[in-house]
């Protein structure tokens, strides 16, 4: 494998793309002519683009004539009287025998930028700079810009927050084409994969266009290490463990998931650090910190990662089952989050190859409904005939007169709407518009009384229509459908249920997979010319919430057959090919795939604690090198036929009880 460029100059490349909005804001107040000082306070994870923003703001600076000043908190003196000497050195031969009185009382009125990068690395010395130095700027002229992980703020000098995120996908391809000459394909599939963390993007670029056989494996490692460098604590470990896995944890959560009281500095200790979010039910982490943990988990120990998500689904079904109404929606969108990647990826609603990091959910404004409109004719043009789009469209004005909540977008980072789900609350208030418009699907999934009932109950969500855009650029329709699915799933109460009118067979198969039943519609009216329509329900009105969950979230251990010594030799015969191995994955629980399959072995086999270097040797020789030549095997592992062959037995034999136990 080749060797990876040192993390900084792959960062602190000359090439400089996006952060628009927060050079603007820099940028207009170096252009006030009596500027009040300010302190800028760049902020965001490991890797995230803090320092390449500082190196940007300070060139640009400088372009304009303006005095700066910068410094390196990895190497400034940890006492104040160190600092103040360090930053009086940086200052005197530059401003041709100035001292750093020329911060604090600014005689010319001239702008003068000092520049903190790694602010982290002077802990020590954060409150004295805060509290002692800041207190003593000018008022005029002077700017502060740190680069930290953690925002800070000042009560003495106004305050600008810049935190930074990661590139949207037009940035990151503009990073990958400046950079590199990679194909348009390869460019578009590294801009995917690559979530627009500037880091990992700098990484991969460098890999792919210095190795004709690039492992971005080992980039995930790189930055995984990278942020894992940053956990001082070993005691933290095995908390940010279960955060890789859970998609939020308090206290409680985490002490329920390890066996072992959590106390507050530990958890505080954990919130402190740069790729934590805070959750409204505890702390979280950042997407793209653990999209690249969760990969390196993967890679190192997948038993023990299958393992410890199977705990966290049962401690948090166990507080589903006990907690209040209002706090269902959330524990089970964690539930179902957590459960995406061991989902059947042949349905293309189910298809998240990456986390879907750069949309959000929102409901409607008044400036949507143009767009809405457009999404909408989208729609129809492959879901009816067009006799029946105008109804649609009709609809929708008067759903957003009447019930607008209704309306679940789906937005982009240009806060645009790229995506919509109209899910109607079935009451005698929205029944009238409901018939008005769509009386044959009601009447397909209701009888006369039984729609009566409904509304009448208001026990009954009817989905409308779901849709999205085609055209985003890192996530197909299918994709974003799926997901705006998963959270109005979320969100539907015990003591309801939803049901709708479907002839999309793709949709359909996956309401099916994820616990919806189904029926024939039985009213031609509801199909089109080229599909049957079908009823889908789930109804959850009779307590059955909690058993649907339980089926639909497969964390309960599966029966597995007994894997025996020749099952396990047949293993090692298809160790190749991942299609092969598709056969054996019920003998494992924590293998889904046949590369799963395929990288439990393999990790076995590069084991020193369980098996021994000969048991090795003969396996590696026998079935990965020279798997159809057993006299080379047997020669590279300085041993004849008959003796390779009875290690080989025993090294079967050790490797059949270690996948057992």
């Amino acid at each position: 494998m080749e060797e990876l460029l040192p993390i900084e100059p792959v960062v602190r490349q000359h090439i400089f793309i996006g952060r628009n909005k927060e050079l603007v804001t820099y940028h207009n107040w170096l252009a006030e002519d009596q500027a009040v000082s300010t302190l800028f306070v760049v902020s965001g994870m490991g890797g995230i683009g803090k320092s390449a923003l500082l190196a940007k703001m300070n060139h640009d600076t400088k372009e304009k004539g303006i005095h700066t000043i910068f410094l390196d908190g990895s190497v400034c003196p940890q006492t104040p009287y160190g600092f103040m000497e360090y930053l009086h050195m940086l200052i005197h031969p530059y401003q041709h025998g100035a001292s750093i009185d020329i911060l604090i009382h600014n005689p010319l009125q001239r702008k003068i930028i000092l520049y903190l990068d790694h602010f982290d690395e002077i802990t020590v010395l954060h409150s004295w700079f805060i509290n002692a130095f800041l207190p003593h700027m000018a008022s005029k002229g002077i700017g502060i810009v740190l680069a930290t992980r953690n925002p800070v703020a000042s009560p003495h000098m106004r305050t600008v927050s810049l935190p930074l995120t990661h590139f949207i996908y037009v940035e990151t391809l503009n990073y990958i084409n400046a950079v590199s000459n990679l194909p348009a394909k390869q460019a578009h599939q590294l801009a995917f994969k690559s979530d627009g963390f500037p880091l990992g993007l700098a990484l991969a670029v460098d890999m792919l266009t210095k190795s004709r056989k690039a492992d971005l494996r080992i980039v995930s490692q790189t930055i995984s290490a990278k942020f894992l460098r940053e956990v001082t604590a070993v005691s933290l470990h095995p908390l940010l463990e279960a955060l890789i896995v859970m998609e939020y944890a308090n206290q409680e959560l985490l002490a329920a998931v390890l066996q072992r009281p959590i106390c507050l500095d530990e958890y505080r200790s954990l919130q402190k650090l740069s790729f934590i979010d805070l959750h409204p039910y505890g702390l979280k982490l950042h997407d793209i910190a653990k999209n690249y943990l969760k990969q390196d988990f993967q890679m190192r120990e997948p038993s023990r990662l299958a393992s410890l998500h199977r705990t966290c689904m049962q401690v948090l079904y166990q507080q589903l089952t006990d907690t209040s109404l209002t706090d269902r929606a959330v524990i089970t969108s964690a539930l179902l989050k957590m459960n995406r990647d061991i989902w059947p990826k042949n349905n293309a609603y189910l298809s998240f190859a990456s986390p879907i990091t750069q949309v959000e959910t929102d409901h409607i404004v008044e400036s949507d409904i143009p767009i809405l409109h457009e999404l909408i004719e989208d729609w129809c043009s492959y879901s009816l005939d067009p006799e029946h789009n105008q109804n649609y469209h009709k609809f929708l004005d008067a759903l957003i007169q009447l019930d607008p909540d209704t309306i679940l977008l789906l937005r982009n980072q240009q806060h645009l709407p790229i995506g919509m789900f109209i899910t109607v609350h079935f009451t005698t208030k929205t029944a009238p518009l409901l018939l008005h418009h769509f009386r044959a699907d009601l009447e397909a999934c209701f009888t006369p009384e039984g729609c009566r009932q409904a509304a009448l109950q208001a026990d009954s969500y009817v989905p409308i229509l779901i849709t999205a855009t085609d055209h985003h650029l890192s996530y197909t329709r299918q994709e974003l459908t799926g997901m705006l699915i998963m959270e109005q799933l979320a969100k539907l109460e015990p003591g309801k249920r939803a049901i709708l009118v479907a002839t999309n067979e793709s949709l359909n198969q996956f309401l099916r997979t994820i616990g919806f039943r189904s029926r024939p519609a039985g009213d031609t009216r509801c199909d089109t010319s080229w599909a049957k329509a079908e009823v889908l329900e789930l109804d959850l009105r009779k307590g059955a919430f909690e058993d649907w969950i339980f089926d639909l979230v497969p964390f309960k251990q599966k029966q597995i057959p007994t894997l025996t010594i020749e099952e396990t030799r047949k293993i090692l015969h298809s160790i190749k090919s991942t299609i092969e191995l598709e056969e054996y994955t019920d003998y494992f629980t924590d293998c889904a795939t046949g590369q799963a399959v395929q990288m439990k072995i393999m990790s076995l086999l590069k084991q020193t604690n369980h098996l021994t270097s000969d048991q090795r040797d003969v396996l590696w020789n026998g079935f990965i090198r020279f798997p159809e030549n057993a006299v080379h095997a047997a020669e590279m592992c300085n041993m004849s036929r008959a003796t390779f062959y009875r290690h080989q037995k025993k090294a079967i034999q050790q490797l059949t009880h270690i996948l057992c136990s």
